[in-house]
């Protein structure tokens, strides 16, 4: 569907609970002893800052507002669940337009012709397209949610996700979004087309610029689906 966004203004509804819980305060990656922490326990009702890492070469906004963003690429399913939360008192914010885009199964962002990928690969077939990108409106409990495919690493980068948060019509963070190397590893061994490149991958988390450099981002929660596929949640945290 085309979007025309009204850039509604959003809805803060502060939790009641003192007591945040643990899935709603997903922990931002941080190096802990040189150790790459995925998970740190916050305290109640103080949500930490996500880092801004910036959007990346890749991005642009197809006005595409839609749950499936796969547009027929192959690959891993990925039922992904974003929630969107206010800094220090985790309100929950509803009408934040998330913006989502990420790479293929083969490491390419659609519209672009210079990029390599996981190498050796035809890029011509991703210029003029828009596979992977989308964007949707937080609900009542600050979330959005989108089915995609699990994204491939590519050049020196670990498998991420980019999104944009904006309140009202103005960008409030763009950053990117994690897995566990643990997921990482199962879907490149088990799955096609990911495994067909497998040996040429060299970089995990501890190796990722934005992670070694402490740009940072934030961590999922992954697990696999009943018959197939990843099911991931997620949680970022703006300034109003």
């Amino acid at each position: 569907m085309t979007l025309r966004m009204a850039n509604p203004q959003p809805i803060w509804r502060v939790p009641r609970a003192a007591a945040v819980s643990r899935r709603m305060v997903l922990a931002l990656a941080a190096y802990a002893a040189g150790r790459l922490t995925l998970a740190r326990a916050q305290a109640p009702g103080m949500c930490v800052l996500t880092p801004d890492s910036g959007e990346g070469p890749f991005y642009f906004d197809p006005s595409l507002v839609r749950v499936d963003i796969t547009d027929g690429q192959p690959g891993v399913p990925l039922a992904l669940a974003v929630q969107v939360l206010r800094a220090g008192d985790c309100a929950t914010l509803e009408n934040a337009r998330v913006d989502l885009w990420h790479a293929d199964a083969l490491g390419l962002y659609s519209g672009y012709e210079r990029q390599s990928g996981v190498g050796g690969i035809d890029t011509r077939a991703a210029v003029g397209r828009s596979f992977l990108r989308g964007t949707q409106l937080t609900d009542a409990q600050g979330r959005v949610r989108f089915r995609t495919i699990y994204p491939s690493w590519y050049g020196a980068r670990t498998p991420h996700l980019h999104f944009k948060v904006f309140l009202g019509g103005d960008q409030v963070v763009a950053s990117q979004i994690f897995f566990p190397d643990a997921v990482n590893d199962r879907v490149f061994n088990e799955w096609e087309p990911y495994r067909q490149h497998v040996a040429k991958r060299r970089t995990r988390n501890a190796e990722d610029t934005f992670l070694r450099d402490e740009i940072g981002g934030v961590f999922c929660e992954a697990q696999d689906e009943p018959g197939g596929g990843v099911r991931a949640t997620a949680v970022v945290v703006v300034r109003a």
